[in-house]
């Protein structure tokens, strides 16, 4: 017998399977707009009350891990908990009780020093800075008066304005938000008591041929998430302790200060390195001007961004993959400009769940045949 003629390709399958394609993504866009908004009204409306819950659940997710090496050895898991909450918040207070006495101590020495400061910056500092770079600058307070009622040197009077604004909101919000803070770590270890029932609770209300799916993603997002905090937790740590180390060598005033402002704001990326060298260079040219001070500054910056390079970020952070830095910044700007502290909690959890389905939105339209006329029509994943 003969071959069997091979049987042309139905032109309307083709159609078919994109009308399919889009319909089954418009409902998932719609399901998702739909949750998306529901939560984002819930957390406007509720964020001073969920601020110490959401901060809690931050605590126990940090420290889980911990708890649960513990419980692997057989301690039990409330003594554990409560063993780990008693020595961090310990080294936390003990810290506190070591820096802020040293940390007054440097601020008195700079509040001293800063006439001689300001004498040396007109008289040293402002006229190298012409003679280098050609430009003329005020030379005395009544000089940067006149500049500025001239308009040579411009105010940004409304953006100052703004700052203040928020800063006093913020504040506000945070004086208003104390009883919370004293009650977080009483949640903290009622959350982590029952850390892992509540995630296997969680996982109980995904419908069975679904779980695979959810389970896949929810760890996707944890290896997202936990890449960035708590890994950038220790580097923003080993970053402060190394910057208030190397300035305090060199000489620079309030170079604790200065490690601690930096270490913090190393949890947004950039951010804490360009604090950094920034205030540590116009502190070094208030105390010793242009000389060899300068350049211990930033050789020792350019070795601090080396370890963090180099050693730091590839040991500590390791080879999962992360958030890219600019999402990072994003998020924390929309989550803190819409919730306040809340925001800058579910900041980068949130950022790290839309990543994962972004990614898995973009790689079904290419495996789908509005993409890829060849591809095989594949069934519908879960949705």
């Amino acid at each position: 017998m003969g071959a069997k003629p091979e049987r042309a390709p139905d032109p309307g399958s083709g159609r078919d399977s994109d009308r399919d394609f889009v319909a089954r993504a418009a409902r998932r866009a719609i399901v998702g707009g739909v949750v998306a908004v529901l939560v984002f009204a819930l957390f406007f409306v509720m964020k001073g009350a969920l601020t110490p819950l959401a901060a809690a659940f931050v605590i126990a997710y940090l420290l889980d891990p911990i708890i649960d090496r513990f419980e692997a050895r057989r301690v039990r898991r409330s003594i554990a908990i409560f063993v780990l909450l008693a020595l961090v918040g310990g080294v936390f207070f003990g810290g506190i009780l070591f820096v802020l006495p040293k940390l007054q101590r440097e601020v008195s020495a700079l509040a001293e020093q800063m006439p001689d400061y300001l004498d040396r910056l007109v008289t040293v500092a402002i006229p190298s800075i012409e003679q280098r770079f050609g430009i003329e600058l005020p030379h005395s307070f009544g000089d940067l008066i006149g500049s500025v009622r001239s308009g040579a040197i411009p105010l940004p009077l409304e953006a100052l304005r703004n700052l203040l604004t928020g800063a006093f909101a913020t504040l506000t919000g945070s004086l208003g938000a104390l009883v919370g803070l004293l009650v977080i770590p009483i949640l903290a270890y009622y959350v982590l008591v029952e850390f892992d029932a509540i995630i296997a609770r969680i996982g109980l209300w995904v419908p069975p041929r679904h779980r695979d799916y959810v389970f896949d993603k929810a760890r996707t997002v944890d290896r997202l998430v936990s890449g960035f905090l708590r890994g950038q937790l220790l580097v923003a740590a080993s970053l402060g302790a190394l910057y208030a180390i190397g300035f305090a060598i060199i000489g620079i005033d309030l170079a604790l200060g200065v490690g601690i402002v930096a270490g913090v704001l190393a949890l947004v990326p950039y951010l804490g390195n360009a604090v950094a060298l920034s205030t540590a260079t116009v502190l070094c040219i208030l105390k010793f001007g242009f000389d060899w001070h300068l350049g211990a500054v930033l050789g020792w910056y350019a070795v601090c961004q080396s370890l963090e390079g180099f050693v730091l970020t590839p040991r500590i952070v390791g080879q999962s993959v992360g958030l890219h830095p600019a999402v990072v910044i994003v998020a924390l700007l929309i989550g803190g400009d819409l919730f306040g502290f809340l925001g800058l909690l579910i900041a980068v959890p949130g950022a790290a769940v839309v990543k994962v389905f972004v990614d898995e939105l973009g790689d079904a339209y290419r495996r789908s045949s509005l993409f890829d006329e060849s591809a095989p029509v594949d069934p519908e994943p879960p949705a």
